[in-house]
């Protein structure tokens, strides 16, 4: 089955290259930019279309690989097309395969396909590809199908239903974007410390690397450890106190949610006090 990309950004240099050293057959590249879909078919050793036209017809599978909001038009050009016999997905972490409706009919090869992956630069992420996982979703009938097409691929995968992708991608976010923000506020702090720039930039790496190596193989709740988990309530009370006003809400937040991973923890260690201690 040919694979024809259709958006020659980061994503989809990344797949059509991991995809094709895996077994699977990449035709090539579509983008509004021909210099784009140049770059990437070099990249992948595929072909690049002048037109969607072209790529329509020399492929059995469309990959909608450009940004969320251009999805739409990029169906509405497809329907334009002979399509009817084609599997067209895209790799939308929120967006469903009902994008691909007509007529209020969703097209019966649609599906969606996202990597749980950060995909930061477009000709080096595919060497890490293979430890990541991705999730499917499509009409029932046509799963099997699709998991058969992906077989090629040694990854983990998980069928995923359409109503849940809001809360399923909100939990990525969480736990990539939202990430970012913690190790901002962390480096602030230090920043508020007189502490020296350079200093503060190699000092923080091994302490946030060594803690999500060992979220990654000891668990959440093994992994957990510092004031709230030991309920020492008076190392809180001064964090409490000098940290920002702005920021005091957030750590009370967070703090709430470790407390509760701590009483998994520790089923026997009375937090009472400390849970007092964290309301608003």
């Amino acid at each position: 089955m040919n694979i024809g990309f259709i958006g020659a950004g980061k994503v989809g240099c990344t797949l059509a290259k991991y995809f094709s050293l895996s077994g699977l057959q990449v035709a090539g590249f579509y983008s509004r930019t021909y210099e784009h879909a140049k770059q990437a078919s070099d990249f992948t050793q595929s072909y690049a279309y002048s037109s969607l036209a072209d790529l329509v017809n020399n492929c059995d599978c469309l990959l909608v690989t450009v940004a969320d909001g251009q999805i739409a038009s990029v169906w509405h050009e497809l329907c334009q097309l002979p399509i009817s016999n084609k599997w067209i997905g895209h790799c939308s972490g929120l967006l469903t395969s009902h994008i691909f409706q007509q007529n209020k009919v969703v097209h019966p090869f649609a599906f969606s396909l996202h990597p749980l992956y950060a995909i930061y630069d477009k000709f080096d992420c595919y060497n890490t590809m293979s430890d990541v996982s991705f999730t499917l979703e499509a009409n029932k009938a046509i799963i099997d199908q699709l998991q058969r097409f992906l077989a090629l691929l040694p990854n983990r995968l998980a069928i995923l239903s359409a109503n849940k992708k809001p809360l399923y991608h909100a939990a990525c976010v969480m736990l990539s974007n939202q990430v970012l923000a913690l190790v901002q506020i962390g480096v602030d702090l230090l920043n508020q410390c007189g502490l020296d720039k350079e200093f503060i930039e190699q000092a923080w790496h091994p302490l946030f690397l060594g803690n999500a190596n060992n979220i990654c193989k000891a668990g959440v709740i093994d992994a957990l450890t510092g004031p709230v988990e030991r309920n020492d309530i008076e190392t809180i009370k001064q964090h409490m106190m000098a940290m920002p006003d702005e920021l005091k809400p957030i750590y009370q937040q967070l703090s709430t949610i470790l407390l509760n991973i701590s009483r998994q923890k520790h089923p026997d260690r009375d937090y009472h006090q400390l849970e007092m201690e964290l309301l608003p």
